[in-house]
C-alpha cells in the first residue's frame, strides 16, 4: 500500500528538521568540533541525586507514579513549582507538560485556525516555527536589537497586517538569553511590548528556558511576573518554562503558567494526545525541589558554564576579523553572529565542516521566505574550552 497518497495536507508539507539533517551532515567527520546542537554539557547533569531519587520514588511511590496520572500534571509538582517560584497562583493557572515544545504546541493549539498570524522575533527557536508550521500558522517576523523587538517594527507590522484583514493570534518571544540570539529584553523594551499588546489586544507566550542561567548582570522580572504585577493583568502573558538545560533535555518536565480559562484548554489538548505527562519524572522533578536541591545545583551550573562563554567570547575578540560582529550575552548557551552582508552562512558551514567546525547556519531561524543568509548560531555549553579556541581559530580562518 503506498500510504503517501493518503497523507494528510499538514503531513505532506511536513519538512524534516533541518538542524537534525546538519548535524548529521557532519556526524561521521572525525575530531570534528560542534558549536551546532543545544545540547546542555552532561558534566551539569544532577546523575547521582537524580538516581537516588528516581529509586525512593519508584519505591516508595509506585502503587501511585506507576498509575495513570492527571492531565493536568502531578499536584505535588505544581505544589513544590509554586512555592520554589514564589507564586501567589492557583494550581488550575499552571499545567505541567512533556517537555516546552509540547506546551507550546497546545498553547498555539487552542488559539490559532489555520491562517491566522503568529508574530515571532527574527530570528527565533527553529523547533517553534516547527510547531507553528503544523498549526498551519502565518510566522510573520520582527527584528530585535540588543534591548529586544524593535517596536516600531512591530507597530508597522501590525498595522499592516491588520489593514489586510489578517487575524493576530499572539506573539512569541524569548526575553531572556535568546535562543538563537543570545540577547535578552532590557526592562525598558519589556515595559514597552507589555503595554503595546495589551492596547493591541495581543496575547504573549513567554518562552522561558534559560532566565536562571544567568552568569552576569542583574536578573530581570519576567514578562509574566510584570504583567500581573506593574500592570495588574493576570491573561496577557503565558509563560513557559522547561528544565532541559536545569535537569537534562531527557527528562522532558516543563510547565506552563497563564490565565486559568486558557490553561484548562491547553490541559484538554495535552488530555487527548498525551493523556498525562510522565508521572515518575514529576514526583522526581517535585522531591528534588522539596530537597532543596535545585538552587544549589542551577548556581553549580551557572559556575560551571560561566567560564565557557567567557572563553567563547575572548577568542573571538582575539581571532575574529573586524567585519564580524556577535552578541555578548550575560547567559544562557548561545550566542549569534553576523557576517559581512557578502558571506553566506549556508555556505560557509560546508567550508567550516571540512576543516572538523560545525554551527547552525542563521537562515534556519526565520519563516520561510523571510531568511537572512549572513547569520550564525554559536554555542558554547558543550565543547571544551581547547575545542572552542581551536575552533573559533578555525572558523576565524575561513573570514579572513
Amino acid at each position: 500500500m503506498n500510504h503517501s497518497k493518503s497523507f494528510s495536507r499538514v503531513t505532506m508539507g511536513m519538512k524534516s528538521s533541518l538542524i537534525r539533517e546538519l548535524v548529521a551532515s557532519t556526524k561521521n567527520i572525525p575530531g570534528l568540533i560542534s558549536f551546532a546542537g543545544g545540547f546542555p554539557s552532561p558534566k551539569t547533569f544532577p546523575a547521582q541525586q537524580l538516581a537516588e531519587i528516581f529509586r525512593e520514588v519508584v519505591k516508595n511511590e509506585g502503587q501511585d507514579v506507576l498509575q495513570y496520572g492527571a492531565s493536568e500534571g502531578d499536584s505535588l509538582l505544581k505544589e513544590q513549582l509554586l512555592k520554589w517560584e514564589g507564586l501567589d497562583l492557583s494550581q488550575d493557572e499552571m499545567m505541567i507538560s512533556v517537555g516546552a515544545t509540547n506546551a507550546l504546541y497546545y498553547y498555539g493549539k487552542t488559539l490559532v485556525d489555520p491562517g491566522d498570524v503568529v508574530l515571532c522575533e527574527a530570528p527565533t527557536f527553529l523547533g517553534s516555527l516547527v510547531a507553528f508550521d503544523a498549526l498551519e500558522a502565518d510566522c510573520q517576523s520582527v527584528p530585535f536589537d540588543d534591548d529586544g523587538i524593535l517596536m516600531a517594527e512591530i507597530e508597522a507590522k501590525v498595522r499592516s497586517l491588520r489593514l489586510r484583514g489578517k487575524n493576530i493570534k499572539f506573539i512569541y518571544v524569548i526575553p531572556d538569553f535568546h535562543n538563537p540570539g543570545g540577547i535578552s529584553y532590557s526592562l525598558q523594551r519589556r515595559r514597552e511590548l507589555i503595554r503595546f499588546c495589551l492596547d493591541n489586544e495581543i496575547p504573549i507566550v513567554e518562552d522561558n528556558p534559560y532566565s536562571r542561567l544567568r552568569y552576569s548582570g542583574e536578573p530581570l522580572p519576567t514578562l509574566f511576573s510584570l504583567a500581573r504585577g506593574e500592570f495588574g493583568d493576570t491573561s496577557l502573558v503565558t509563560e513557559i518554562v522547561s528544565f532541559s538545560k536545569i535537569l537534562g533535555p531527557g527528562m522532558r518536565v516543563a510547565f506552563a503558567k497563564g490565565d486559568k480559562e486558557l490553561i484548562g484548554k491547553m490541559v484538554s489538548w495535552q488530555q487527548k494526545i498525551n493523556i498525562t505527562p510522565d508521572c515518575v519524572a514529576q514526583r522526581a522533578v517535585a522531591r528534588f525541589l522539596e530537597k532543596g536541591l535545585m538552587d544549589p545545583h542551577i548556581a553549580s551550573i551557572r559556575a560551571f558554564y560561566t567560564p565557557y562563554l567567557q572563553k567563547m567570547l575572548s577568542d573571538l575578540e582575539r581571532y575574529m576579523p573586524e567585519s564580524v560582529t556577535w552578541t555578548k550575552p550575560q547567559g544562557g548557551i548561545f550566542l549569534w553572529m553576523t557576517l559581512p552582508e557578502n558571506v553566506n552562512a549556508d555556505e560557509l558551514f560546508h567550508a567550516a565542516a571540512q576543516r572538523q567546525v560545525s554551527f547552525i547556519p542563521g537562515s534556519k531561524f526565520y519563516p520561510q521566505g523571510q531568511e537572512r543568509y549572513n547569520k550564525l548560531r554559536l554555542n558554547f555549553s558543550f565543547a571544551t574550552p581547547q575545542q572552542i579556541e581551536t575552533g573559533i581559530r578555525r572558523l576565524a580562518e575561513l573570514l579572513v
